[in-house]
Formats: structure tokens, C-alpha cells, sequence
């Protein structure tokens, strides 16, 4: 209602004209998501470098600026229809300066955002020099990881699975490589990654917790451009240019370890068989068809090869091998229609797959799964006026599931064991408007509705009414549907911009999940396995208020925020004790559901120009579960529930050559279950050894009612830049950094140990990490 009397009660003058700025750089090639700023006010250029807005006649002062390009400020008058091409000069350099615009975050009206670009995470100190964007992030406020070398992201208490993770739009399931020690986004490919924690705008959908999308660089349109890096466990090679110059490029980024290789060479003897890579590809190329017409390819792949071998003499050889992996490709055509519409057409298909063989002698064991999505979007914005923005669109995929499939041999017998795949059609359609209600208070209010529909041809076995299995199994047809499930999502965020560069946000996110994320262990191991929503399995439900206060001061060279944040969570799933997840056809009967909670207070201070720049960012919050079969149906701490989470971030310029940079950490301990008590076990009689068998067994009191000591670290950072001002071509720095510098042993994981001799028990730490340096040699020519 209260949109349709705004739209009522406003007057669209006669005088009004449509201002189109393009946003290019030095070789005419788009700059996406520039800041353009009139007569003070601000707004976003979208990622082709197109703005739009409607503007009575008069004078204006028009200043756009974007990251790694100097600012640039245009005087002009309007008195009808105007298009104007802004040219902004890049920053030439390999870490380029970091130019981030006053009062952007302030004056945005999106509650729980970030916005990170390359030249920021580029500085940061990485274990063993490896630049990694989605490590970069749980530097952030209310973003967690699960510890040492974990692959998870958790988000105000949300699991892991409950990440949208895109690149380029396009959702990837398994976004780690090295079981979580690093992320499968190459630096080099990357142009910037924004996460988003609360108040999830419409056209996004699917996960419970976040959206984090890592968008990748566009090719040189002038000329062809090669770069890359030399570290102590990779090497990464980029090859850039045009297609067809000043309309169309291409940007190449390769990247392999080679720990595997090094260690050969070294050490073939204690290595054998052992080994370890991975390797990604990215690929993006895009062609102007004309100027409103721009056709967009992005194509990814990336493997890791994990190796295992036992030759001793005790017995037969045993080996085992896993290989997993993601492949993406996406086409985009992106379209401004006119002056007041554009639009934006996906086509897309998103391939994992994860393939493990296990031999024992003559006997082995192989074991694949995975899933594939084939999916189509179409996105549409309209801008009628300057005071008003129309969004909406219509997304559809089709997910195949592949739980398993496995072939085993003994001798020369052989058993083969089929987990028969699954099918599901997911669809969402979505509007949402974005309405300056007055000078000062801007409305986004979206309504998504989404759909889930689990189709045959496959088999499901059917359970009682105490969740147990009858024994007895459905067949359903190529089509058939078996579970049907449809959800609105409302989403507002409010706006009210105060005086002095400041700003209240609030935000309520209504999110539903139909894709579930089938894990035992806290790093996401190959094992894990996609699964849908069915008749068992119920979509995961989240609703999400917060509130938050913004302020820039001193003209933008500091920011600060504060938000608050309550989110309550439906049909959350854990697995029973011992759950077996590989080749089983009655994995549904090993989950049990409950509810969720999670709330917190977060804190960002930020300084963005100078000599010494970066963040402190502080977290308050709680995490909790309750399962009625867990606990005594009592809510228990999550296992990544942190009371305390601290992070500062310091980069320093110390002269013309050199910059330094630090980062620290802290947090409260992750919670665990331990062990009250443990009595003795008979089993039985050996009469060989003539003497009885016993065992021990731990006895347990509440869950996560533990917590292991508290994690913190501190990591640095210098690079080098031996000709900062040369105006040839071939640019390099050295990047030295040392990760854990005062070698903290923060524990991995905690152990019972029993000393049967003393009559004792204690717990004992795992720790992976202690001080660790880094180098990496970058350049480009």
C-alpha cells in the first residue's frame, strides 16, 4: 500500500530528462559498479559501466570514481535527453592504491554488506603466500570459519551449506580446494567479491545464510597483456587481449600446485606413491555486439588429485585415490533496451563430481557421485524515474542428483551397487522495487516465490511413523512428482539517512533452502553429498531482522557501523551418531531436524585513505540447536558458536618501495562434546590368551557443554616493489610474509588419551600450523 500511494502522489515533471553515463576506462573498456556521484548524491553504475537517472533541466556536477582508477569530474548542463562517456585512467600498478568512496556503504540502502576488490585482499598476509578471497572474508564481522584449515563459512550461525557462493552468477557447490586449506577462486581471475549477511535482496534465493559472489575481471580490449606468480606451492599464469580490438577480449588464468612434484624430487623414497595437486582454469570472454547489446562467456574448472599408498611388507598394497571437482559454464547477454529498460538473459550448467577408488590387493572399491545443474534466468530493470527503480525476474533449474554409484572386486568376483539418481526441478520468480520515499528515506521492498519439485524416474523407501524404514520401497515414473514444495519470501530494507553522513538500516529476510548438504565431519571432505528436499527431508526455513546504525566521518576517510542482528531457523539437519552417507540407499533414515537460533551484535571500524589503512571488527553473538532426539530435547550450543570474534587489519605504506601489512584474530573456543565419565566393558572370553575381554566406554552429559581453548593469530606481511614509477611495460613485486608469527599451536582438534599404567585420562590437542613463511614473486607485462 504504502508503495502504491507514493507512486500516486508523485508528479513526474515535463522538464524531466534521462542522463545515460558510460563508464570507461583509458582503452574504452567498461568499468563496472563505479560510483557516480551528482551534486552529492550517489548511486551504483552496474557492471557494464552503464548509470541512468532522471534529472530536471539545470547544472550539475557529475563525479565518478571507481577502484584502481583515478577520479573524474564532468560540469555539464540538461535540457534534454543526454548520454556522456566518462573516462577514468587506470592506476598502474601490480597492487594497486586502494580508492574506496566516501559514504558508499552509508548512504546504501543494503543492511549487512561487503565489498571487497583485489587490490585490498592482494595486501593482505596469506598462508604460504597464496592469495585467497574467500579466506579474506572471515576477516569480516559476523563471518566465521570453523578453525584451523576448515573449508567452512559460517555466517550468524548458519551452516556451511547455507552460502550462496557464485561466481559470476553462477552457484558453485564446492568451492574449496585442498580440503579447505584454500578456496578454488584464483586471484588473478577475481575482480572483486561482495558479501552479503542480512537483508538478501529478491533475486537472490536457494541458501538460508549469505550470498557471496565473486565477480571475475573482463580481458584487455587494447592489447595483449601475460602476468602471473611464483610461490613456494603454486604458480598462476594469466593471458589477456582483445578478440576484436576495442570490442571484444579475453582473459585466461591458469593455476597448479606442485607439492607433489617438489616432494618427488626431494624425497621419492619416504614419498612413494603419495601426492597431492590441484590445478583451476578460468576463462571469461565477452563481445560488444553493439552499444547496448554485450554478450558475456565465463568458464571454470578445477580438479584435486589426492593420493594415498601403503607398500610396506606387513601385507598387501593398499592404495587410495579421489579426485574431485567443479566445471562451470555460463553465457550472459546483457541488453539495455532503451533508455529506461535493460535486461539480462543466463543460460548455465554447474558440474561436480567426486571420484574415489580404494584397492586392497586384488580387492578394490570405486565409488562416484556428484551433480548437475542445468538452469536459465531472466532479469529485468526498469527505471521510470529518478525517484524509482523496478526490479523482477524468473529463474529455473534442473537438478540431477547423483548419490553414488559403486563397483567393488574380490579376486575375481565382481560386485557392482547403483544409488539410484535423483531429479528436482527448483524455480523462483521475483519483483521488488527501490523507492526514495522522501529526501531522505529510501524503501527496497521484494517478494520472491519459490518452488521445489522432486520428480522420478527413482525409488523411495518408505518410512513409519517413527521415522524408521518399513522395508518397503515406491517406484515412480520418469516425470512423477514425489515431493511438492512452494514458499513466498518477503524482503524489505528501510533506509533513513540522518544528517552528517549518517544512516539507520532495517532489514527482515525471509530465506527457504531446498538443497541440503549431507556431511558428518566439520571440512567438507569429497565424501559429502548434495541431496534434495523430499517427503522426509523438509526445506530449511530462516527469517532474519536486523538494524543497524552507519556514519562516515572526516569526508569519508573513516567509516563506522554497528548491527544488530535475531535469526531463527526451521527443519535444521544433523545426522545420527555413525551415520554412513557412501552407497547408502536409506541415507533419509539417518537424519534427524530440529530448529535453530542465532543473534548478535556486530561492530566495523574502518579507515580507508592514508599512509595506514584498514579495519577492526568486532562480534557478539550466540548460536544454538535444539533436536528433540539431542540433548534431551534442550537447546545446546552450535558447534561453531563463538561468543568473542575479533579481527584487525592494517596495511602501511613505509616508503616508495615497500608496504607492509597485518592481520589478527581471535576467538572464543570452538564448543565440543567431551566425555563425564568412562566405565569398563566385558565383551567376553579370549581362551586363546585364556584372560576376559574388556573395553572402555565413554560415558556423555550434555552436547557442546566444552569449549577448546580460544584461537588467535597473527600474520604479516611485506611487499616489495623494487621500480614502483617505471613506465615499462614489465612490472613485478616480491610478496614475503610469515603466517602464525609468534607460532600460537591453536588446536585442530582434541583427543581422549587414556593411560591404562597410571589410571589416568587427559585430553589432548592437534595442532597443524606453526609459523609458516611465505613468498611469491608477481608480474605482468
Amino acid at each position: 500500500m504504502l508503495v502504491l500511494i507514493v507512486i500516486a502522489t508523485r508528479t513526474i515533471h515535463a522538464q524531466d530528462h534521462i542522463i545515460t553515463i558510460k563508464v570507461l576506462d583509458s582503452v574504452q573498456f567498461p568499468v563496472g559498479n563505479a560510483t557516480v556521484r551528482i551534486n552529492q548524491k550517489e548511486k551504483l553504475a552496474d557492471s557494464t559501466g552503464l548509470f541512468s537517472a532522471t534529472l530536471p533541466n539545470g547544472k550539475y556536477r557529475i563525479t565518478v570514481s571507481a577502484v584502481g582508477h583515478y577520479a573524474a569530474t564532468r560540469h555539464i548542463t540538461i535540457s534534454q535527453d543526454t548520454t556522456i562517456q566518462v573516462f577514468l585512467r587506470s592506476r598502474e600498478s601490480l597492487l594497486q592504491n586502494v580508492v574506496v568512496t566516501a559514504n558508499r556503504n552509508v548512504l546504501r540502502n543494503q543492511m549487512s554488506v561487503h565489498n571487497l576488490d583485489m587490490a585490498q585482499i592482494r595486501k593482505l598476509p596469506m598462508i604460504l603466500g597464496e592469495v585467497d578471497p574467500i579466506k579474506t572474508i572471515t576477516l569480516l564481522p559476523g563471518i566465521k570459519n570453523g578453525g584451523e584449515a576448515s573449508a567452512g563459512i559460517y555466517v550468524r550461525g548458519g551452516g556451511p551449506d547455507q552460502n550462496l557462493v557464485l561466481l559470476d552468477g553462477i552457484p558453485v557447490y564446492n568451492p574449496n580446494h585442498l580440503l579447505g586449506f584454500f578456496s578454488v577462486f584464483n586471484g588473478d581471475a577475481v575482480k572483486n567479491i561482495e558479501v552479503i549477511k542480512g537483508g538478501m535482496p529478491a533475486e537472490y534465493g536457494g541458501r538460508l545464510s549469505s550470498v557471496i559472489s565473486v565477480n571475475t575481471r573482463d580481458g584487455n580490449k587494447d592489447s595483449i597483456k601475460f602476468g602471473g606468480g611464483i610461490g613456494l606451492i603454486s604458480s598462476r599464469l594469466s593471458l589477456e587481449g582483445p578478440l576484436i580490438k576495442k570490442r571484444s577480449s579475453f582473459v585466461i588464468s591458469a593455476r597448479r600446485t606442485y607439492i607433489d612434484q617438489v616432494a618427488k624430487v626431494f624425497a621419492p623414497d619416504s614419498l612413494g606413491n603419495n601426492g597431492y595437486y590441484f590445478y583451476d582454469i578460468n576463462a571469461k570472454a565477452d563481445f560488444a555486439i553493439d552499444d547496448n547489446n554485450t554478450l558475456y562467456f565465463t568458464f571454470y574448472t578445477g580438479k584435486d588429485n589426492f593420493t594415498f599408498a601403503d607398500d610396506d611388507n606387513d601385507g598387501p598394497e593398499r592404495e587410495f585415490n579421489a579426485i574431485w571437482g567443479n566445471t562451470i559454464l555460463g553465457l550472459t547477454w546483457k541488453q539495455q533496451v532503451n533508455k529506461k529498460w535493460k535486461h539480462e538473459l543466463s543460460l548455465i550448467r554447474n558440474d561436480f563430481n567426486l571420484n574415489s577408488r580404494v584397492t586392497f590387493g586384488t580387492n578394490g572399491f570405486l565409488f562416484s557421485s556428484g551433480l548437475t545443474d542445468h538452469s536459465i534466468k531472466n532479469d529485468w530493470v526498469f527505471t521510470p524515474a529518478s525517484w524509482i527503480k523496478w526490479k523482477g525476474g524468473l529463474q529455473y533449474t534442473w537438478h540431477t542428483f547423483r548419490p553414488g554409484a559403486g563397483n567393488s572386486t574380490a579376486g575375481v568376483q565382481e560386485f557392482q551397487s547403483q544409488i539410484h539418481d535423483q531429479y528436482a526441478r527448483e524455480a523462483a520468480g521475483y519483483i521488488s522495487t527501490d523507492i526514495n520515499v522522501t529526501t531522505n528515506l529510501n524503501l527496497i521492498a521484494g517478494l520472491r516465490y519459490s518452488y521445489f519439485n522432486q520428480i522420478g524416474p527413482t525409488e523411495r523407501i518408505i518410512y513409519g511413523a517413527d521415522g524408521s524404514p518399513t522395508g518397503e520401497v515406491e517406484y515412480y515414473k520418469r516425470g512423477q512428482s514425489i515431493a511438492r514444495y512452494q514458499y513466498p519470501e518477503p524482503r524489505v530494507n528501510l533506509l533513513y539517512k540522518l544528517p552528517g553522513a549518517a544512516s539507520i538500516k532495517l532489514s527482515y529476510t525471509r530465506t527457504i533452502q531446498y538443497l541440503h548438504l549431507a556431511t558428518t565431519s566439520a571440512a567438507t571432505f569429497p565424501s559429502d553429498l548434495w541431496v534434495p528436499s523430499s517427503r522426509v527431508i523438509q526445506p530449511g526455513k530462516a527469517e532474519q531482522v536486523a538494524a543497524g546504525y552507519f556514519k562516515s566521518l572526516n569526508n569519508g576517510k573513516y567509516e563506522i557501523s554497528a548491527e544488530a542482528y535475531y535469526k531463527t531457523m526451521g527443519n535444521q539437519l544433523e545426522f545420527k551418531p555413525g551415520a554412513r552417507l557412501l552407497l547408502n540407499q536409506n541415507i533419509e533414515g539417518e537424519m534427524i531436524f530440529g530448529t535453530g537460533k542465532a543473534y548478535g551484535l556486530e561492530l566495523f571500524f574502518q579507515k580507508k585513505t592514508g599512509r595506514l589503512n584498514g579495519w577492526i571488527g568486532y562480534t557478539l553473538s550466540r548460536a544454538e540447536r535444539t533436536f528433540r532426539d539431542m540433548n534431551d530435547g534442550r537447546a545446546f550450543p552450535y558447534r561453531y558458536d563463538r561468543t568473542h570474534d575479533v579481527s584487525v587489519v592494517a596495511n602501511y605504506d613505509l616508503g616508495k618501495k615497500w608496504e607492509a601489512s597485518a592481520v589478527f584474530v581471535y576467538g572464543t573456543g570452538n564448543a565440543l562434546t567431551m566425555p563425564t565419565g568412562r566405565f569398563v566393558y566385558n565383551l567376553g572370553y579370549n581362551p586363546l590368551e585364556r584372560e576376559p575381554i574388556f573395553t572402555n566406554i565413554n560415558q556423555y552429559d550434555k552436547i557442546n557443554d566444552f569449549r577448546i581453548p580460544a584461537y588467535h593469530r597473527m600474520d604479516i606481511a611485506f611487499t616489495y616493489t623494487p621500480k614502483p614509477k617505471s613506465t615499462k611495460r614489465f612490472k613485478s613485486n616480491w610478496v614475503f610474509s610469515l603466517y602464525n608469527v609468534y607460532n600460537r599451536k591453536n588446536p585442530y582438534f582434541i583427543y581422549i588419551d587414556a593411560d591404562e599404567d597410571e589410571r589416568t585420562v587427559k585430553g589432548k590437542q592437534v595442532y597443524l600450523f606453526p609459523i609458516l613463511p611465505g613468498v611469491t614473486w608477481n608480474f605482468k607485462f
